[in-house]
């Protein structure tokens, strides 16, 4: 929950280490502490009385408002000028991830455990500030303990020795990052566009496959069986592979099976009966709006896990194939109806009965056609998977390129020339 040692120490021991990263510098600058160039302004606790989604009263700039492209949050009240934030500020989110990011709406609120940033020496560039802080920032989140979620202090980010070129080089070095970022950053947007749209050609691929698009039938037409899970009472920490564990929402939410979303449960509390077995067909009773009912098939999975009471096991008929049912609760039509079938006046939490859950419609589709609908989704959904593997290469890339420009740039070898990205890439083995 807290920094033991100071930033100047973290920066210290980075350099000492002959490889400082995004922390280094060129040894013909001196370093001085943010606090003396720049002034850290806390937001204010606003009363959540006056909260809202509607657009009343001002925007209010939460942590995770932080270098998002929405708003999320309004507060109707009173506020101070010195809590005002513009388009353009340099904000960091003092929680959690430690993400620092220029604010890109329009007039809005400082929040509590968000800070604004701004340059008061004419020594220091405030873009030069926005594109070297998060460095720092990392380094500090590195070092921060916690129990639960991590914490930033206002001193912290004052103590923190930023490197110091002069004005002009500060300012040639910005021109510099900006323009290879910018490409970097329309190949990252590519990279995002690329996903959005296999996203879709799956989901459309889904619906084509195991979707209504003739007669149809009841999912209660076409299981034996829905048995509900059980609560056993559990730990906060993940059973280890001798103990027994009871599965949590997350482990249903993704498409696939993930047995270590699980929580430690007391041997003298199970039921065996409750236990996961390979082939079992889960269904998400209770989740958020977007995922209550996700459906995942098991695969091979350790002993002693058990159904959790926010889960289903849901036994097909011999006839019918349990990864064709699994696909046909996947498909839109499918996730439609369940959305419309799910109650609850919450989104963080809503259900689905095992009553309403049967009366899903699904296509009628004998077992050749189940067989012929799986084969022919498993090679798409296989090369659908090689793609996103690619792009998260990619992404992974362009993520190594970008930390080694700014490394490059902050130890003062990017001199802008035609050979400056290679110095970046070579870096990162291109």
């Amino acid at each position: 929950m807290s920094l033991t040692i100071s930033p100047a120490e973290i920066v210290a021991r980075a350099e000492s280490s002959g490889a400082p990263g995004l922390l280094g510098k060129s040894p013909k600058w001196s370093r001085i502490s943010l606090g003396e160039v720049a002034k850290v302004i806390n937001g204010a606790a606003y009363p959540s009385s006056g909260f809202n989604v509607d657009g009343r009263g001002m925007p209010l700039v939460r942590i995770r408002d932080v270098g998002s492209s929405q708003l999320s949050t309004w507060f109707d009240g009173e506020w101070e000028e010195q809590h005002l934030v513009h388009r353009g500020d340099l904000l960091v989110g003092m929680d959690g991830d430690f993400r620092a990011a220029p604010w890109i709406h329009g007039d809005a609120l400082l929040n509590q455990r968000v800070c604004r940033i701004t340059v008061t020496d004419s020594r220091y560039d405030q873009d030069f500030l926005r594109l070297v802080l998060q460095g720092y920032l990392d380094a500090i989140w590195v070092e921060t303990s916690a129990i639960t979620v991590k914490h930033l202090s206002s001193r912290s980010i004052s103590a923190i020795p930023l490197p110091l070129p002069p004005l002009e080089e500060q300012r040639r070095i910005v021109a510099i990052l900006e323009d290879h970022l910018s490409h970097l950053d329309a190949a990252d947007a590519s990279l995002i566009a690329a996903t959005n749209r296999l996203g879709a050609f799956e989901l459309a691929s889904l619906d084509a496959s195991f979707g209504i698009n003739g007669e149809w039938q009841l999912l209660d037409d076409v299981v034996e069986d829905i048995s509900a899970g059980k609560s056993f009472g559990s730990s906060n920490a993940p059973a280890a592979n001798n103990e027994w564990g009871i599965i949590k929402v997350s482990a249903m939410t993704w498409g696939e099976f993930r047995a270590e979303e699980n929580k430690a449960v007391p041997a003298d509390r199970i039921d065996p009966r409750f236990e996961i077995h390979e082939g079992d067909l889960l269904v998400s009773r209770a989740n958020t709006a977007d995922y209550v009912g996700a459906s995942v098939l098991v695969g091979k999975v350790r002993p002693r896990l058990l159904l959790s009471d926010k889960s289903l096991r849901v036994a097909p008929k011999p006839e019918v194939e349990a990864k064709w049912l699994w696909r046909a609760l996947q498909s839109p039509s499918s996730r439609q109806q369940i959305t419309s079938l799910a109650t609850g006046t919450k989104e963080s939490m809503r259900n689905i009965t095992q009553g309403s859950l049967r009366q899903i419609r699904l296509p009628v589709h004998s077992s050749e056609e189940q067989r012929h609908a799986i084969e022919q989704h498993d090679k798409l959904a296989n090369a659908i998977a090689k793609a996103r593997r690619q792009i998260v290469n990619q992404q992974r890339y362009s993520s190594a390129l970008r930390r080694s420009l700014l490394a490059a740039a902050f130890s003062g070898r990017l001199t802008g020339s035609a050979g400056s990205m290679s110095v970046a890439r070579e870096t990162v083995g291109a």
